[in-house]
């Protein structure tokens, strides 16, 4: 057979936050070199945008939405078992759909769309898999499916009827339809730990294929490395990334393996960062030729399913249970001859033993536990079968390690149903760091394994080593003492002494490493003095202040000579003030050197940020001015991404907005048609929110379309507008009327629009001035806003869109909170509607839309007085108990959750309400409102809206009062003016 070339498969996976420094070197140079590379990337599509622009290899791309990267609570890791497949598919692919960035380019990146499911719903996954491979095929898109957990799933997992229904996808749709597998070793100094249960699983996979005659199918290692944690040294890792590689060379359906991990959150992104530059030199010089591995298509043959030939690894210990009979180890993989056929088995047995995982007492997983310690690991498990549990069952250790010599425990007695917990003496290794785990399962009397695999996973640390502890003690402030007022851009050098507080000596690859905060210097590490024990020494960086006011910090820790962190945390802390004479909103320039030359747009734009690029540079300084830290620079690289610009250039009125969900867009107005503009621009300013202003550049001739041009209104003086200027460099705040005002005419004139936006954080108010020909003082603090909303249903389809910006801009939504009139009966708790109204409440504040909540008869049924026993004080009370738990439940929203206390209750014979008698109404309210009050006293209590017009709403609201003594305890009446006829 004809030997192809291989190069390196091994590549990076990507996601948010963590440390990218040089992956865009990484593909940059490897397509430059017609090299494919691996790109895979999590919640995150921004790396796999750049890598696209790459075209000179066959690049692999894997894009993977998780349950933690994107808002509501839809679980994007794993679907939802309790549904029919064929629905979860459907379901899942939705949410997926809602959420892919809009630039996923589904020819090229394959969509994972699960991750680490479990495998022993492994037929109903394979069916879950085939249903969403039908949908992935008729939308055309790419899909990776499964990403089991290394060392998952079990070789028999894949011949359910389900799995073989989407093996057989994968064979017909090869281009489209592939597997996803993770090949971690669990040791970051041995890659082929357990080979091949865990680093190389992949060809038990492809032996049932085989076995099956079915063509072996494309597998991405969506994730592969050593442990979640740790990353070996440069040197032992490329050892192992070369040998893996001369393994899967030999397999052209492996299309490449992702190094776990360069984003943040796993405490792994600074280890993983340093690999990159030796993988990209690595992959620069290797490539193999070799002759593919031929699949044995042999159905039904015995040596079909033989195991390939592998580094042989120490075998299980063998276990006797009482009488002699052996527990079964978990197999090892070695060179073997074709299996002879199995001996007849017994019949099963008519009553089934079965064991399910309850719970971990002791030991969660991931547990930090140093070498040789000893410890006792507890599990909760129920009896899920048909027999009574006696002292001849066991739970005994099956595969991993068993850290100890302690392999099969006694359980207690339990029948059927019951739960019992089960202990095992164990050690962590002495030899090892990292992940460890022990797999143990139930035996029965004879031997046989059974239920639930029910593990151990620890992370074994290193204890302190015999040469000494590393340990540093900050020890003063050289220079930059804390808060140390420096200007915008200001070069310093910073230095601190620190003693090495340790019983080691720090020697020449000692550093000190940047670990979070502002990135004010240009490296990441700096050497560190050598120090004896107890010597205490100076190290200096040089830094430079940032360009944006206000305080800032970075933390640094010293590291040792393997990249290790110890040690205490050495911070500066400077505060850069705003320059004299300008507001809190540092002014930008467009034509600042930094990025004037940068294309304003996508690839089809014409013109330059300096050139056209005033618009934007505006709403850069108002995303600042909200929070954000931008430059105009990375403000074109977001809407890149996102593909907002208009006609390759032009920047929409609600681009930050389609970016920020806290960030509200609230309309574009022209002073033509608005003659109050500057009343609303005043009212802006006074809410803290910059106004963005179209003006004449050109003021002393007519204006034209081609005279606009756009600043920033930050303040107000009499008559005169403060504006940061955004073509002047170097950048400066400045008078609108200097600027743009002409001789004896209003500044309005010089006005020709204006675009409003918001925040949903609170800011403080902007300086304004009010007087001179503007506008009225009077007018402008007497005006009202009327605010806006929205009723919902969150029961009905369509009409409750939480999870997408819909209602953005709006101020309310309002909806029944329902417990007892929930659809389904199961959810008539309490419990259930937090899990339901939490999200919704939630997902609607992160848009700066607040929830107005209606407490009623559909909130709690009790002892409904309305049907005849009328005995509506005790019905105030039990409305009053769960109005209690729900208030207290969202008081941490403050007055962003308001509450509607009945809703139509002043009208008799309402088929859609339950009507009130006032002097009722009264005790309600009273209770009620009390309940509320005293849990969210910050939170707004409206009168329930009234609906019988205004000839009876006012003697029924008067009545109420007088029955509640004179005062009503609500802050707002709520009323139904709904029209009379339909013109």
């Amino acid at each position: 057979m004809a030997k192809i070339k291989v190069y390196n498969k091994i590549g990076f996976h990507c996601g948010p936050a963590g440390n990218h420094n040089g992956i865009g070197d990484y593909m940059r140079k490897l397509d430059a070199a017609g090299i494919p590379f691996v790109m895979k990337s999590v919640d995150h599509y921004g790396y796999i945008y750049e890598g696209l622009q790459y075209s000179n290899a066959n690049h692999l791309y894997v894009y993977r939405m998780s349950a933690f990267g994107q808002p509501g609570d839809y679980n994007f890791d794993v679907p939802e078992y309790e549904i029919d497949p064929d629905e979860a598919a459907a379901k899942h692919w939705k949410h997926m759909m809602k959420h892919l960035p809009p630039e996923f380019d589904r020819r090229k990146v394959w969509l994972e769309p699960i991750n680490e499911i479990d495998k022993n719903r492994s037929d109903w996954l394979g069916h879950f898999a085939a249903e969403l491979g039908d949908i992935a095929l008729k939308d055309g898109y790419k899909i990776s499916q499964f990403a089991w957990s290394s060392g998952e799933p079990e070789p028999d997992h894949w011949e359910t009827e389900g799995m073989l229904r989407y093996l057989k996808m994968c064979q017909d749709h090869p281009d489209q339809m592939s597997i996803a597998l993770h090949e971690y070793s669990y040791d970051k100094n041995d890659i082929w730990r357990l080979r091949p249960e865990l680093v190389g699983r992949f060809t038990q996979l492809f032996d049932i294929c085989d076995k099956h005659g079915l063509k072996r199918p494309k597998v991405i290692m969506s994730e592969w490395g050593w442990t979640h944690r740790r990353v070996p040294s440069s040197r032992t890792a490329i050892d192992h990334i070369r040998e893996v590689n001369e393994l899967y060379a030999r397999y052209p359906e492996i299309l490449g393996a992702a190094i776990w991990y360069l984003g943040g959150g796993f405490d792994i992104a600074d280890g993983a960062q340093k690999l990159i530059g030796p993988v990209t030199d690595f992959s620069l010089s290797y490539s193999t030729e070799v002759e593919p591995d031929v699949p044995k298509n042999t159905v039904g043959s015995t040596a079909a399913t033989a195991t390939r030939t592998a580094t042989a690894a120490p075998a299980a210990p063998n276990v006797s249970l009482p009488g002699g009979a052996p527990i079964p180890s978990r197999t090892v993989a070695m060179e073997t001859a074709p299996m002879a056929p199995a001996a007849a088995q017994p019949a099963a047995p008519t009553v089934v033993s079965n064991v399910a995982f309850v719970s971990d007492l002791t030991i969660p997983d991931d547990t930090e536990i140093t070498a040789g310690t000893k410890f006792t690991k507890t599990w909760r498990i129920r009896n899920t079968g048909q027999t009574t549990w006696d002292a001849n069952y066991k739970l005994a250790f099956v595969g991993g390690d068993p850290m100890g010599d302690q392999l099969a425990v006694s359980v207690p007695s339990a029948v059927p149903g019951q739960i019992v917990d089960v202990s095992v003496e164990m050690r962590a290794p002495s030899q090892k760091e990292g992940t460890v785990y022990g797999d143990w399962r139930m035996h029965t009397p004879e031997g046989v394994q059974f239920g639930d695999v029910i593990y151990v996973r620890i992370d074994v640390t290193p204890p302190l080593p015999v040469g000494g502890v590393n340990n540093a003690a900050f020890a003063a402030d050289v220079t930059i003492p804390d808060d140390t007022v420096l200007e915008l851009g200001k070069s310093f050098r910073k230095t601190w002494k620190v003693r090495n507080s340790g019983s080691k000596a720090w020697g020449a690859n000692y550093k000190l490493g940047f670990v979070g905060g502002a990135r004010m210097a240009a490296v990441d590490t700096v050497n560190l003095p050598p120090a004896a024990p107890g010597q205490t020494v100076e190290v200096s960086i040089d830094m430079r202040a940032p360009e944006i006011p206000g305080t800032h910090w970075a933390d640094w820790r010293p590291q040792d000579e393997l990249g290790n962190f110890f040690g205490e945390i050495l911070y500066v802390r400077i505060s850069v003030p705003q320059p004299e004479g300008q507001g809190r909103i540092t002014p930008i320039s467009q034509n600042d050197p930094r990025w004037k030359d940068t294309r304003l747009g996508d690839s089809g734009s014409d013109t330059t940020i300096g050139a056209w690029g005033c618009l934007l540079t505006t709403f850069t300084m108002i995303a600042n001015s909200f929070g954000k830290e931008l430059s105009p620079q990375d403000l074109n690289r977001q809407m890149v991404l996102k593909r907002l610009f208009l006609d390759h250039k032009a920047t929409p009125w609600n681009a930050l907005s389609s970016i920020y969900n806290d960030i509200i867009y609230e309309g574009r107005l022209e002073m033509r048609n608005t003659p109050n503009l500057t009343d609303r621009i005043d009212a802006a300013l006074r809410s803290g929110n910059p106004v963005a202003v179209q003006v004449d550049y050109t003021p002393d001739s007519p204006y034209t379309p081609n005279d606009q041009h756009w600043v920033l209104i930050v303040g107000r003086e009499a008559s005169d507008y403060r504006i940061n200027e955004t073509w002047v460099y170097p950048a400066q705040e400045m008078s609108m009327r200097s600027r743009y005002g002409r001789a004896g005419q209003s500044l309005k004139k010089s006005i020709i629009s204006a675009v409003f936006y918001r925040t949903t954080n609170p800011q403080p108010a902007l300086p304004v001035v009010t007087g001179g020909v503007l506008s009225s003082a009077a007018t402008a603090t007497q005006a009202k806003v009327l605010q806006s909303g929205m009723n919902v249903n969150p029961d009905a389809p369509n009409s409750n869109p939480y999870q997408d910006d819909t209602f953005k801009g709006l101020d309310w939504v309002r909806f029944v909170y329902k417990v007892a009139a929930a659809p389904d009966p199961n959810d008539r708790t309490l419990r259930a509607a937090f899990q339901k109204y939490d999200a919704i409440i939630r997902e609607y504040n992160k848009m700066g839309v607040r929830s107005l909540i209606i407490l009623n008869q559909e909130t709690v049924w009790g002892n409904a007085p309305w049907s005849g026993n009328n005995d509506w004080n005790s019905y105030a009370d039990q409305l009053a108990r769960t109005a209690t738990q729900i208030a207290r439940r969202y008081k941490s929203y403050g007055d962003k959750v308001a509450y509607e206390i009945w809703n139509e209750g002043d009208l008799p014979n309402n088929p859609a309400s339950v009507y009130v008698p006032p002097q009722d109404f009264a005790v309600v309210l009273q209770k009620v409102s009390a309940a509320i009050r005293k849990e969210a006293p910050e939170a707004k209590i409206i009168f329930g809206g009234m609906a019988s017009g205004p000839n009876h709403v006012i003697p029924y609201v008067q009545q109420v009062q007088t029955a509640a003594g004179g005062e009503l305890p609500v802050d707002a009446l709520g009323i139904h003016p709904y029209g009379r006829w339909g013109t």
